[in-house]
């Protein structure tokens, strides 16, 4: 390549030497520990700012955490229990449960933890439309059993509802004293069918079967041959659960509070829900814990009850044909 002698080279690659003042290089070398200390101090104090306002973080977005259960059993067969469709502890027997079929005879069952039917007990002078759920309750200087009559027996929905009370029975009782029969009904003539009651703090609570779930509340008070009217106080968000399962699935089949008043269980076909139980009394239905049934592969997810110590007990129709029921324990890590 012709030119004046000298090879080209690119102005990015040319190298040139600019050699700073002796006593500025002094002056750079004896500041640089200083400057670097300055940028770390800096840094320092934004972080520690950041984190002074910045709130908490949340465990969930929604309000929801996932509650750690294992499997202790499942699928044992409730052959007297087609339609096995409450749960509840005995508070009169340890280790004993109690439940019912939504239909036929008016009959409550016990069963123990290894979901082994041990009799049948009929409830004296009760009528069946639609059973759903059965709870325990205190009652005097013992305990009572109460049986919701609040489904929706020929596809529709019904304003009022029925609770049955009798004294707890004994395992091998066959028969309890006549029953006493409290009728309420919703407010506002609203018609609604519901599977879940239980009681928190001295009250019976009800939750509906759709979309919303609503949450009412019996009168404290209740007197026999007179109409009560139901109180509406809150809403499970059951809809968080519909973008991973069909809506018939989401809505609450049960619902039981631990024998101390701490926790209450609900369940749908396919999730466990853990609320604390002054949360439901409150009326704050927004933050509940969650386990996903889905492995037990339960025909018809329907019962739950919960033990002080986190046992939880799941019970399932045998879905049609004359199937039984089935039934399931699980150990869960309480909430601290």
């Amino acid at each position: 390549m012709g030119g004046n002698g000298t090879n080209a080279v690119p102005l990015l690659q040319r190298n040139s030497t600019v050699r700073l003042p002796l006593s500025l290089r002094s002056l750079l070398t004896s500041a640089y520990p200083w400057l670097l200390a300055a940028i770390l101090i800096i840094f320092v104090w934004q972080t520690v700012a950041a984190r002074r306002v910045a709130p908490p973080p949340a465990s969930s977005s929604d309000g929801t955490d996932e509650l750690m259960c294992s499997t202790v059993m499942h699928d044992a067969m409730l052959g007297q229990l087609p339609e096995a469709s409450g749960l509840a502890l005995s508070a009169k027997t340890p280790g004993v449960l109690w439940s019912m079929n939504d239909s036929g005879v008016p009959l409550v069952f016990p069963i123990d933890q290894m979901g082994r039917v041990l009799g049948r007990v009929r409830i004296t002078g009760a009528e069946i439309n639609n059973w759903e759920d059965v709870t325990i309750a205190p009652c005097g200087s013992g305990s009572c059993l109460y049986i919701a009559d609040t489904g929706n027996e020929g596809g529709t929905q019904r304003n009022d509802v029925v609770l049955y009370r009798v004294l707890e029975p004994s395992v091998t009782d066959t028969r309890t004293q006549p029953a006493e029969a409290f009728n309420a009904a919703y407010p506002a003539d609203e018609d609604h069918e519901a599977e879940a009651m239980f009681v928190a703090d001295g009250q019976l609570y009800l939750v509906t079967k759709g979309h919303p779930s609503l949450v009412f509340r019996f009168p404290r008070r209740m007197q026999a041959g007179t109409l009560a009217t139901l109180e509406r106080v809150g809403e499970v968000p059951t809809e968080r659960f519909l973008t991973t399962t069909i809506r018939r699935q989401t809505r609450i089949t049960d619902a039981e509070a631990s024998p101390d008043g701490k926790w209450v269980a609900m369940r749908t076909n396919k999730a466990l829900l853990l609320y604390r139980a002054a949360d439901v009394i409150a009326g704050h239905f927004d933050m509940f814990w969650h386990f996903d049934l889905t492995p037990l592969d339960e025909p018809q997810g329907e019962g739950v009850a919960i033990t002080n110590d986190g046992d939880v007990y799941i019970a399932s129709e045998g879905g049609g044909h004359g199937l039984p029921g089935t039934f399931a324990h699980l150990k869960c890590a309480l909430p601290k």
